[in-house]
């Protein structure tokens, strides 16, 4: 694995939680959208619970499941990764450190640390190659 592969991987973890999230937030709208125009029709209705509502409830669990699973994943992996570069010291960290953790693009990181595009890229360079050192020397 390379060093950029490696610290790539609580971005995407990040990513998949995001959208277990987003699913979760849209099952609950529509659970949400359905009951508020079944409700309130003067009509009588059944105490029961129908086979409908509980297939909800039970997809809503399963995506609640999903997010929280992807939660607790993208959690430990930037854990792992932040271990990684805390043992990296200067300017090569805090450009790790904003890219791979803070997830700021390229633009946002030269203006943070003060750098120009060139001697941000220099420094990350020299960044993967040490964590790269790192992960050779922990396999």
């Amino acid at each position: 694995m390379t060093a950029k592969d490696f610290l790539k991987q609580y971005e995407e973890l990040d990513r998949k939680a995001r959208r277990c999230k987003t699913e979760y937030d849209l099952e609950v709208e529509r659970i949400d959208a359905i009951g508020s125009t079944l409700s309130g029709d003067g009509q009588p209705h059944g105490n029961g619970i129908s086979r409908k509502t509980e297939d909800k409830a039970i997809r809503l669990a399963e995506k609640a499941a999903r997010w929280k699973s992807a939660e607790l994943d993208a959690i430990a992996k930037r854990q792992e990764v932040f271990e990684v570069i805390n043992r990296i010291s200067g300017v090569e960290a805090d450009i790790l450190y904003e890219r791979y953790i803070n997830l700021h693009k390229w633009e946002e990181i030269c203006v943070l640390i003060h750098m120009s595009w060139t001697q941000t890229h220099e420094h990350h360079k020299r960044s993967l190659r040490i964590v790269q050192d790192m992960i050779d020397k922990s396999v």
